[in-house]
Order: C-alpha cells, then structure tokens, then sequence
C-alpha cells in the first residue's frame, strides 16, 4: 500500500471514528435510538401517566376499526396522540432535571416548574380530547357508517392498525417489565422484532390463504428470532414472548376482522 493510499484510508478512519465513544459514525447512529428507546421505557416505567397514555392510545386505534375515519382524521388522531406522548416525555425529562438539580429539596421554583411542565401535559391532553370528539362524535351518532366493509377494501389500514399494537405492546411490556438486560432497544422482557415479524408472517398467511406460502413466511419470522438469539440480544423465553404477542395480536385483530367480514 503507497503512502498516499495509507494516508487517505487514515483520514477516512478519523473522520468515521469518535475516540471518545470508541464507535463508528454508523454505530453512533445506531446507538441514538438505543438510547431514545431507553428513555420511552424509563418513562412509562415511572411515570402512571404513560402507562395510562399507552393503553388509552391502543384503544383509540381498537375504537378508529368500527368508524369510517377518514386518511386526514386518522392523521389528526395520530398526531393529537403523539403530542400527548411527547409532553409526557418532556414532563418527565424535565421532572428528573428538577430533581438532580434540588437534590430533593424543596423549593419553589422547583415546584413551578414540575407544575408547570405537568400543565403543559394537561393542554395536550384536553387538545386530544377535542380531537377524538370532534372526529368520533358523528361516527357513534350514526353507526350504520362502520367501517367494516372499508376494512375489507383496504386490508392495509388494519394491516397498520394490527402493527401499531404489536409496537405499543412491546414497549410497554419492556416499560413495565424490563430488568436491566442488555438495553431497553436490545433486550427487556419482549423481543420487538421477532413480534413484530411473527405479526407480519401471520398476516400474510391469512392474507394469501396457502400454506406453502405460510410456511414461507413463518420461516423468515423465525429466522429473524433466530438471528436476536444468535447476537445474544434476547434469550430464549424473550423470544418466544415476543412471537405469542405477535401471532395472537394478528389473529384478534387483523384474523377477527378478516374472518368477520
């Protein structure tokens, strides 16, 4: 190898490299997720609010099945849902800054801004609830508009509400189970990805209605379990967690629709 080349390669690896972290630019990347998904867990580990926005956000989804919503207030749903979350996670960001700098002393200006944080959770919430009445209060008057038969036109929307659970599901299992091993994103109590992939195998089988092809997807589900074990992500009983969680939220929902209709 010339000087030249050694030269470039060397500034490549500089330029990809952090020394401070040991990790490549990718990994980094990578790693950002991680800790985002950490603090999601952290959340609804400590906070009672985010377990109950959890589980209020996945009956919204259940409840948008029977009404005949449109693309844009489905939207509007998603969006007024996601702001609730995200002034919870503030809320709580903020909670343990205060915390950390009163060093659990009481003082005022600690009280105000926890109160006020907490009030700025409380405005998202209302603005929710605005929200879901004005888009739900017409579809419950006339319920002979259910969206049933739109269902069965558009299997991709209950392909997405179906995945939309298995993803809540999961996090908040880890949030309410999670132990310490590995990370929140590379461990806990339920294997994400293999539930996410044993929802989506499910749902092409009941989808293609062969078995040949079943089969077919099942085996990439399990490949991809495979591959979580093999890279000592998951154990085994995390494993077969999240393949239950999948299969039975895809059979309840997206096999109990289908097979309704």
């Amino acid at each position: 190898m010339t000087e030249v080349n050694k030269k470039d390669n060397d500034d490549k690896e500089e330029k990809d490299f952090d020394p401070k972290e040991g990790r490549t630019a990718a990994e980094r990347f990578v790693k950002g997720f991680d800790y985002a998904f950490d603090g999601i867990v952290f959340s609804i580990k400590n906070e009672k609010n985010m377990k109950f926005h959890a589980i209020a956000s996945l009956v919204v989804l259940l409840f948008s099945l029977f009404m005949n919503i449109s693309r844009i207030e489905m939207i509007l749903v998603i969006l007024a849902t996601s702001f609730v979350f995200v002034s919870e996670l503030i809320n709580t960001a903020i909670e343990q800054t205060v915390n950390l700098a009163s060093k659990g002393k009481y003082s005022e200006f600690a009280k105000a801004a926890k109160d006020v944080s907490a009030g700025a959770t409380l405005v998202a919430a209302v603005g929710a609830l605005f929200v879901a009445y004005l888009v739900f209060f017409d579809k419950v008057i006339n319920l002979s508009n259910s969206v049933l038969l739109k269902i069965q036109r558009a299997p991709s929307h209950l392909a997405l509400i179906t995945l939309a659970f298995v993803v809540i599901f999961t996090v908040l299992l880890k949030g309410l189970f999670y132990r310490g091993h590995g990370t929140a994103f590379h461990g806990g109590a339920v294997s994400g990805h293999t539930a996410i992939s044993f929802s989506l195998a499910t749902i092409g089988a009941i989808m293609a209605r062969d078995v040949n092809l079943a089969i077919i997807f099942f085996l990439i589900a399990l490949i991809v379990a495979e591959s979580r074990f093999e890279a000592n992500i998951h154990s085994i009983k995390e494993i077969i967690a999240g393949g239950i969680l999948g299969i039975v939220l895809a059979f309840l929902i997206f096999g109990g629709f289908t097979w309704l209709m």
